[in-house]
């Protein structure tokens, strides 16, 4: 071997190895193709073990933790957010990886080894499995370095085109239901045919394609015309026709995604080794004359860093073709395409493009949704583009390292004062990586002063470390603490999203996709009187913003700009939520914002404050007062074809029944359930697909189903009105509820009995069930002339027996305030 360290081997056949101290023979090419083969083969294996896992697991969660508990942990991943702290962290040491290489930095040899496991971050494929010094010339590595993420992109294209290819193949028979009905089913892909007119024809249609079978579509879209011939019949040829399109439509989408994937994770390393035709290193020639120094090529020692070296030269048009195509026009592609999709992603619209560009922007809040194209050019900068400073001796000098240092504290203030991160904890750990990512290129020039032997005692003289090793030593304890704090971090927040409030479908147990119409900016314009419902608005709202995050409501403290522009701010949302309480319907703002929502055809989503201690009232009352109020001629001129009263009326209390609100927390989450099922109902996306809002919806923390698991006898008094029925009801769910609950109860489990003979006979209680007196408290609850309800009490009271007592909410009903039966 030979070269300026004599680390370069005079045979091609050969390599340089730093663990045997000399040269090696090179490997063979099967070497390398059986090590890609087997990097492609593992990752397959992880992805569809992770599939498979991750399904059974659920299910044997179910069985030994029961449903709420496996509901939780299947929802981890996405509550804890794996992506963009993955993201953050493989950045980091993306980076922090060439301090060595770029910047001269290198720890201390008793380190090199350990650290040399991180080199695994870099992504480079030809690094991690082939010697350089075996590939061939320079211009030949240059090659393959800059070309084999294509491979890569190549590959996974022809994957998923044989995938599609397969589907298609597969599952052609098209899926139909008349009228407005739609089927879908799990794994499948077609057009559900829609006959709006009745005329036997299909008008419309819905494409659903679902590509990685899981049951829910991966896209959705309405089709205008089936009909493509115009011969008044749709074919089973026409449908398959535009099934396949839309597979290939979402083929190309996926393409996209995994080319997006690619890129970023390649991007700074295949940059980096484009610069290895240009990163140099200086070697001292005399030991007469210090500064006599000659520069290296440092991923071909053969090669002199000068214009008139010929191999030097011959490399230029490698390296600016090369440096064109990665560090320009990939980040400026990526660029192109977040400013492509930027108006559907700041009006939360999911299309093709936005869905497959996901990755680039879901982290971060709609405003900055670009933000990962700056962390991307930051990375770019700080791993290859800083080898532009001093090329022929840069890495033996302080001068990038200082650069580097300025560089990322910059970032770092940027980042900290735009907080473009949509979760704080994604937040906390960006801003945690790129203070240590800072210190790391301080105390970089610790260590390269301590490495340095320019002068005697160099380290121990300017910097205070008596070695190098305890300068190493700092930097080794910052990267093991980005490891612990991603760790932390990871583990806090796994414990809150456990807990934490938000709404998920139990269809996929998925948050839902909350999409806007290219009209509307919001999702629901809530409407209401200030003097009684103005507290019950505020509240609804900041609880939906809790359990719906990404959910965008019109409240007037918040929105209200102009109050002559009412009628464009209910243009603006895809709902019109209604809180009825007493008065609403004589506010004449109120009725201007009715009006509007009438003409615009928005759909009603009434919400019923009960509690007359808090501005409520019952149905009856709330419609006489519409019927008395809502009189006037064209809508106040904002709905001329306005029919009168009768109108409004079926709008707000027929069409739909009224949701009612309800304080007990339990019983407020379901009333925010409803609310929140109803807005997705009517958004584009569910429209097309509202089978996924069948099953309902669930809330982590919520009580959960239960069931009787031994016989049970509901005592009930025939005084109290109404307790008959609410106990009829109790055995009647107790039967029909049985396949939510965790254990199952039997048929006939559950037992009514007249309370009167029960509790006023000694020893008529047997002893093989458990008996529970059922209290229903109305507003005429002690009012039995008798007062048999009174001394049935104090008898089940005296008995120890379980006194199960049922609050009444509705006003016709008679329900009333709980206090009400602790007014003497």
């Amino acid at each position: 071997h030979t070269g300026p360290l004599c680390e370069w081997c005079v045979s091609n056949e050969q390599y340089f190895s730093r663990k045997e101290g000399g040269c090696a023979d090179c490997p063979t090419l099967w070497r390398f193709g059986i090590l890609a083969a087997a990097l492609v083969a593992l990752a397959g294996t992880i992805f569809l073990s992770y599939q498979a896992v991750s399904r059974i697991a659920v299910k044997a969660l179910r069985r030994i933790f029961g449903p709420a508990v496996a509901i939780r942990l299947s929802q981890l991943e996405a509550r804890v957010g794996i992506q963009p702290k993955l993201k953050i962290v493989v950045s980091f040491y993306q980076v922090a990886t060439t301090l060595g290489p770029v910047y001269g930095a290198r720890l201390h040899e008793d380190f090199r080894d350990w650290m040399s496991v991180l080199e695994f971050f870099s992504f480079d494929l030809l690094g991690l499995t082939y010697p350089d010094a075996c590939i061939g010339s320079m211009s030949h590595r240059l090659l393959l370095a800059a070309l084999w993420p294509f491979a890569v992109i190549l590959l996974g294209s022809a994957a998923f085109a044989a995938h599609a290819l397969t589907v298609w193949l597969l599952l052609r028979n098209p899926v139909w239901q008349s009228r407005r009905g739609r089927r879908w089913q799990s794994g499948t892909s077609g057009i559900v045919a829609v006959d709006a007119d009745g005329d036997g024809i299909p008008d419309r249609g819905v494409v659903a394609v679902d590509m990685d079978g899981d049951g829910t579509p991966d896209h959705i879209e309405d089709v205008d015309v089936i009909d493509t011939d115009g011969d008044g019949e749709v074919t089973v040829s026409e449908l398959n026709k535009r099934r396949w399109r839309e597979l290939v439509r979402e083929t190309q989408s996926r393409i996209l995604y995994l080319a997006i994937l690619v890129a970023y994770f390649v991007l700074p390393s295949v940059s980096r080794s484009i610069f290895k035709a240009r990163m140099c290193e200086s070697f001292g020639i005399s030991v007469f004359d210090a500064t006599a120094r000659r520069s290296y090529l440092v991923a071909d020692l053969e090669v002199l860093c000068r214009s008139d070296d010929e191999m030097y030269r011959g490399l230029d048009a490698y390296f600016w073709a090369f440096f064109v195509l990665w560090p320009v026009l990939v980040p400026l592609v990526l660029l192109g395409l977040l400013l492509w999709i930027r108006r559907d992603v700041r009006a939360l619209r999911v299309t093709r493009l936005s869905r497959a560009c996901r990755f680039l922007w879901r982290d971060y809040n709609a405003r900055f949704h670009y933000w990962e194209l700056a962390d991307m050019y930051r990375k770019l900068f700080l791993a290859s583009l800083v080898l532009f400073i001093q090329t022929d001796d840069g890495s033996s000098k302080l001068l990038r390292l200082i650069v580097a240092s300025v560089v990322s504290a910059l970032f770092l203030t940027a980042l900290a004062l735009v907080k473009p991160f949509k979760r704080f904890d994604d937040f906390y750990l960006a801003c945690t990586a790129n203070l240590l990512l800072t210190c790391c290129f301080v105390l970089g020039t610790v260590v390269q002063i301590c490495e340095s032997a320019a002068y005697e005692d160099m380290c121990d003289t300017l910097v205070g470390f008596p070695s190098a090793r305890g300068a190493s030593s700092f930097v080794i304890v910052l990267t093991v603490t980005t490891i612990a704090v991603s760790l932390v971090l990871v583990v806090l927040k796994s414990i809150s999203a456990i807990r934490a409030p938000t709404i998920r479908l139990l269809s996929n147990r998925r948050p839902p996709v909350m999409d806007l119409s290219k009209k509307c900016h919001f999702h629901g314009f809530i409407s209401h009187i200030w003097s009684t419902g103005q507290d019950q608005t505020h509240t609804i709202v900041r609880q939906m913003k809790l359990l719906l995050p990404e959910a965008r409501i019109w409240l007037d403290v918040d929105c209200l700009k102009n109050l002559g522009a009412l009628e464009e701010s209910v243009a603006d949302a895809t709902t019109f939520l209604v809180f009825l309480s007493v008065g609403y319907f004589k506010s004449r703002n109120c009725r201007r914002e009715l009006y509007a929502g009438l003409a615009l055809d928005r759909p009603f989503i009434p919400i019923h404050e009960a509690d007359v201690e808090k501005g409520g009232a019952a149905l009856e009352v709330l419609k006489a007062e519409c019927r008395a109020h809502c009189v006037d001629d064209a809508g106040l001129g904002t709905y001329p074809s306005y029919l009168g009263p009768a109108e409004m009326v079926f709008r707000i209390f027929e069409k739909e029944e009224p949701i009612l609100w309800v304080r007990v927390n339990a019983f407020q989450l379901e009333s925010l359930k409803s609310i929140a099922l109803r807005m997705l109902r009517h958004s584009p996306y569910y429209m097309r697909s509202p089978n996924i809002l069948t099953a309902g919806a669930m809330v982590p923390g919520e009580v959960p189903p239960y069931a009787f698991v031994g016989p049970v006898t509901i005592l009930v008094c025939r005084d109290n009105d109404g307790a008959w029925s609410v106990a009829e009801e109790v055995q009647e769910a107790a039967k029909t509820g049985r396949a939510l609950a965790p254990k199952v109860a039997k048929d006939g489990v559950v037992a009514i009995r007249e309370a009167d003979d029960a509790l006023e006979t000694a020893d008529a209680l047997p002893g093989n069930s458990r008996h529970v007196l059922l209290l229903y408290m109305t507003d005429r609850l002690w009012y039995d002339q008798d007062g048999t309800v009174a001394r049935l009490v104090q008898a089940a009271m005296d008995r120890k027996i379980t006194i199960a007592m049922v609050h009444e909410q509705t006003p016709n009903l008679g329900g009333c305030a709980f206090s009400t039966f602790f007014q003497g």
